[in-house]
């Protein structure tokens, strides 16, 4: 007697007969989705006769069309998704001892690693060398890096070639120009020349952008002043000691100075670049594919860290959070300035900024191409390289944009945007073309 043969008809990614069957080729989100749906059919009928007449009669799109206006069927999905057991529960996360590192040290306050099923154990690093090897050596899972070392990293600038990715930006402006107080009356950059400047690594935005501001007021930012690498830690006390001019460095250092008397605000890098980025969080590749679904957790966690210190409603009592000695270990009064943008310069003056640090985590690829062209500028970087195509290797910014858009907020376009630095406009969608004018210049 011949066996009966069955048609597979696959609908919405079920089976006709209500039965599971090797079926279309589906991704990972897909086939949990589909795996909800069947154990809701199994459970409302049991009865595998009725189940299969059911579906052939009137279809399985038209039974989980129905059920769907009585229950969530998509938060189901949603909430099998985040189930996926997390490869790795206890990461070691680095991050610097300045107000950049807010998201991060709120994912700790406000219980998002927890939330998530991670135990983070935030580790503090005096140096950006320092955290950059500890994430080198394996010692860290996730760390804090300055922009744009992740970028530098991936292309093996300064050291061996590690692809690291970009989760988010931790901060936006948040630094300053800092001068010696027996230069207050030295204020044109122009009379700069013989000046040492601290800065907290070689291939740092801070150090790219004192250089681009250098230039803009006609020095030669590679004979005509010194750089020395400095610690944020140390900004203040290597003022104060006379080893420095001045330094461009992450906040509470600026701020730190004004109020031990050892320096005066120049300027806020805001002035410079309103909307730069500061700081990332960054990952190795190869740790995540290793520990995607861990990876996944922390980056939920960090956004919604990020999205809420972001929000001025929520900037009270920060400033005693972040003082706090496991933390920053600096003066209320001083992370306060910083925190709410309402700040003494040292001039004499009290200014109003509350841009003066903000914590938007989109990862812009025209950030990235801006800085990576400053160090092909000034021959940091040897050869050319695509710019365009690192930030986009590098900057996880269709992942932060899927992120922010789940917990409710409104990403930012994406794509090669122009940013408006020192007054004068960057079109990132044509790096090329910006350094061919500044060799014709």
């Amino acid at each position: 007697m011949r066996k009966s043969t069955h048609r597979h008809s696959f609908v919405e990614g079920l089976c006709s007969c209500g039965r599971r069957h090797s079926g279309p080729q589906v991704g990972a989100e897909a086939a949990v989705g589909q795996a909800v749906e069947q154990a809701l059919l199994h459970g409302l009928f049991p009865e595998p006769v009725l189940r299969r007449t059911l579906l052939k009669s009137v279809g399985a799109a038209t039974v989980l069309g129905a059920l769907s206006t009585l229950l969530p069927l998509e938060a189901l999905k949603a909430i099998a998704q985040e189930k996926k057991p997390l490869e790795k529960v206890k990461l070691n996360v680095g991050f610097l001892p300045i107000t950049c590192a807010a998201p991060l040290i709120y994912g700790e306050q406000l219980g998002s690693y927890a939330k998530e099923g991670l135990e983070v154990a935030l580790q503090k690093v005096a140096g950006i060398a320092l955290i950059r090897d500890k994430m080198i050596n394996g010692e860290l899972d996730v760390s804090q890096q300055v922009m744009p070392v992740a970028l530098t990293m991936s292309i093996g600038l300064g050291g061996n070639r590690q692809s690291i990715k970009v989760l988010t930006i931790l901060n936006q402006n948040g630094n300053s120009l800092v001068l010696a107080n027996k230069h207050k009356d030295n204020r044109d950059p122009k009379n700069w020349k013989g000046f040492t400047f601290a800065i907290p690594f070689d291939q740092s935005h801070q150090a790219l952008q004192l250089r681009n501001y250098l230039a803009a007021h006609g020095l030669d930012p590679d004979k005509d002043v010194t750089y020395r690498v400095v610690p944020p830690t140390e900004y203040v006390s290597s003022l104060r000691v006379g080893s420095i001019d001045g330094f461009f460095g992450g906040e509470p250092g600026g701020q730190r100075a004004v109020y031990e008397g050892a320096g005066f605000i120049h300027l806020i890098s805001k002035d410079v670049w309103d909307g730069h980025p500061c700081c990332s969080v960054t990952a190795a590749e190869s740790w995540i594919e290793q520990n995607p679904n861990s990876f996944m957790a922390f980056y939920r966690a960090i956004v919604a860290a990020s999205l809420y210190v972001s929000d001025k409603n929520n900037r009270g009592g920060m400033a005693k959070v972040l003082a706090q000695p496991q933390y920053l270990n600096a003066p209320e009064v001083v992370l306060e300035q910083v925190i709410t943008g309402r700040y003494a310069d040292g001039l004499g003056n009290i200014k109003d900024d509350p841009r003066r640090v903000d914590y938007q985590p989109f990862p812009h690829y025209s950030a990235a191409v801006w800085l990576m062209t400053q160090l092909r500028r000034w021959n940091m970087l040897k050869e050319d390289v695509d710019y365009k195509k690192l930030a986009e290797q590098v900057m996880l910014a269709t992942d932060a944009s899927k992120i922010m858009r789940e917990q409710g907020a409104s990403p930012p376009a994406g794509g090669f945007a122009k940013e408006t630095i020192l007054g004068q406009e960057f079109d990132s969608s044509r790096p090329e073309d910006y350094l061919k004018s500044l060799r014709k210049s």
